[in-house]
């Protein structure tokens, strides 16, 4: 039942509408560093079991091909040991090639527009199929601030991006695995150049196998950036 819903942590990880009184917004550079080297030093603090886990995002010289996209590889590397990023910057649009396990579909996720204004939105279908049970959702993202400033770490970054992400309509095709109602609250903040400097990390899901209910998910988790070589 857990790997059957788990996917719904991937719809996480990360069409437009504009309302028309928010002026442009000057954006000075990109939102994503790929050059050869640049390191970010990241620490993640679980809420709930009170732990910190420190991780490094290192920016690699190779790039991979992935749904007629062309990935930049960043290497990840925590005390487990080091794995594989993939990002993507095509015009104003970002994207992250995710593998979440080995059980699990890698995903392509929009995460970011940075020429949306502020209240736009745009959504992303999902499905996979696990262990004969298919499931689907949408993931909505919306751009709830820009231009504002953040502090993170005792460092100011500018022209900051906030965008809220939701997990939207999770259904399966077996009548007797049910998804309960998500709680969740997903931020994500982005500064020019540095990409993600923020999050913060909140979903609860639940699932009922003929009526009986259990936690499948319950995270809590806050994000920073710490440092980084970027200039």
């Amino acid at each position: 039942m857990k790997k059957v819903l788990f996917a719904c942590l991937g719809l996480a990880i990360l069409a437009v509408s504009c309302k028309k009184s928010d002026p442009p917004v000057v954006v000075p550079s990109k939102f994503m560093t790929f050059t050869p080297g640049i390191q970010w030093n990241y620490e993640t603090v679980d809420n709930i079991a009170i732990t910190t886990t420190p991780y490094t995002l290192t920016s690699t010289s190779n790039d991979s091909t992935i749904n007629s996209k062309v990935y930049h590889i960043f290497e990840y590397t925590d005390i487990n040991g080091t794995s594989h990023e993939y990002y993507n910057n095509t015009s104003n649009d970002y994207y992250q090639y995710a593998e979440l396990s080995a059980q699990l579909p890698a995903l392509e996720l929009k995460y970011l527009n940075d020429n949306t204004a502020a209240g736009g939105t745009w959504s992303q279908a999902f499905s996979t199929t696990q262990q004969g049970v298919t499931i689907t959702a949408d993931i909505k993202s919306t751009i709830e601030e820009k231009g504002n400033s953040l502090v993170v770490n005792g460092v100011t970054y500018n022209n900051v991006i906030k965008v809220k992400t939701e997990i939207l309509n999770p259904t399966t095709d077996n009548p007797i695995v049910v998804i309960d109602p998500i709680t969740q609250s997903i931020h994500s903040y982005f500064a020019p150049k540095y990409g993600l400097i923020k999050r913060e990390f909140q979903l609860h899901i639940s699932g009922s196998i003929l009526g009986n209910s259990s936690d499948l998910i319950n995270t809590n988790t806050t994000t920073n950036l710490l440092s980084s070589t970027v200039q």
